[in-house]
C-alpha cells in the first residue's frame, strides 16, 4: 500500500511536453491528460490556421504519448513487485485468474470525431462470446413485504 501511495504522489507531478510543426506549437499536460499550457513560436504566423489546427492536435498526441510513457516507468516497479504474488490458479490448481478473464482493451483512434474510420468503429456493436441470458419473470419483483 505504501508504494501505491508513492506512486500516486509522483503521479499527480507529472507533466509531459510535446511539440510540432518544427517546434512552433507546443502543448504540456498534466498527469490526467488535461491540456495545462498552449505555446506558439515568434514565427507561428508563417503557418496557416489549418497548419495551425493540424500542430496543435499533432503537439497534444505527442505529449500523450510521452505521458504514457512516464507512467508505465512510473508503474514498472508497481508491477514487478506485484508479479511476484502468486496467481490464485498457482495456490489453487485449476482456479481461473481473474485477470485472465479481462479482454484486451481495443486500441484508442486519433482520428477526429467526424472521420470515417472513427464513425465506422461506432458504428461496430461489441460482441460478447460465452454469455448466458438468465430467464427471468418481470413481473415478479420478489420483494413480498408490503411494507416496501
Amino acid at each position: 500500500m505504501k508504494s501505491i501511495e508513492n506512486m500516486q504522489r509522483q503521479w499527480v507531478l507529472l507533466t509531459a511536453t510535446g511539440s510540432a510543426a518544427n517546434k512552433r506549437v507546443t502543448v504540456s499536460i498534466n498527469a490526467e491528460g488535461t491540456v495545462i499550457e498552449t505555446r506558439f513560436s515568434d514565427d507561428i504566423d508563417d503557418l496557416s490556421y489549418a497548419e495551425i489546427a493540424k500542430a496543435v492536435t499533432e503537439a497534444a498526441q505527442n505529449a500523450a504519448t510521452e505521458m504514457q510513457r512516464k507512467t508505465a516507468g512510473l508503474t514498472a516497479s508497481l508491477q514487478e513487485q506485484s508479479s511476484r504474488i502468486p496467481k490464485l490458479s498457482e495456490l489453487a490448481p485449476g482456479a481461473l485468474d481473474v485477470l485472465d478473464l479481462v479482454p484486451t482493451a481495443p486500441q484508442v483512434s486519433l482520428a477526429p470525431p467526424d472521420a470515417p474510420e472513427r464513425l465506422a468503429a461506432e458504428s461496430e456493436a461489441m460482441v460478447f462470446a460465452d454469455t448466458e441470458q438468465p430467464d427471468r419473470d418481470v413481473s415478479q419483483s420478489g420483494v413480498t413485504d408490503s411494507s416496501w
